[in-house]
């Protein structure tokens, strides 16, 4: 039953951040504080979840979570100077932490940035396939990281466009592979 409700709630953590810090009719130091508090509180539930129940977290969500913790506990032990560099980096400090995720699933997960577990890949081909989904999707990342950039203070676009943009592209990526194994199975 988890595991089926699981991704209902994989945007959870993040939703909460946004409703608290920015969907406010005042927002101040101590509306961020508590959004990014509650919202680190919730990431850490839902790694703990899905921990639990032995899936396999998207790297996307895996990021939010881990820039929501970063902050939550900036905010919790009044870690300033960590709160100013978000301050600054604004929407692109999100896609920041995405990219050093990607960059550390690459290197070192059997499952890469993408998701997919490459120990199960039967042939190279499958493989070497798994690594360029990888890849294309770092690759968006960093796109997304220049459009953050770019449109910097303008949340729609400068964050939840490329969110969601990202979040359908990996979810694309990832069932293009599968489609391709259960073809060549056949």
């Amino acid at each position: 039953m988890l595991v089926k409700i699981a991704p209902l709630f994989q945007f959870l953590p993040l939703s909460l951040f946004s409703t608290i810090g920015f969907w406010q009719p005042q927002t101040s130091n101590e509306t961020w504080l508590l959004a990014f508090q509650v919202a680190a509180l919730v990431g850490i539930c839902q790694l703990l979840l899905i921990a639990k129940l032995s899936t396999v977290m998207s790297r996307l969500i895996l990021s939010a979570n881990i820039y929501l913790i970063l902050g939550g506990l900036a905010s919790f032990f009044q870690q300033w100077w960590y709160l100013e560099l978000y301050n600054t980096l604004q929407e692109s400090a999100i896609f920041i932490v995405m990219i050093c995720v990607g960059l550390s699933t690459m290197f070192f997960s059997n499952y890469g940035f993408v998701g997919i577990n490459k120990t199960l890949a039967v042939r190279v081909k499958e493989r070497i396939d798994i690594n360029r989904k990888s890849v294309y999707l770092f690759i968006a990342v960093l796109i997304s990281f220049v459009v953050s950039v770019v449109f910097r203070g303008d949340i729609a676009i400068s964050v939840v466009i490329p969110i969601i943009v990202l979040a359908l592209f990996q979810r694309y990526l990832v069932n293009s592979f599968r489609q391709h194994i259960t073809q060549s199975t056949m």
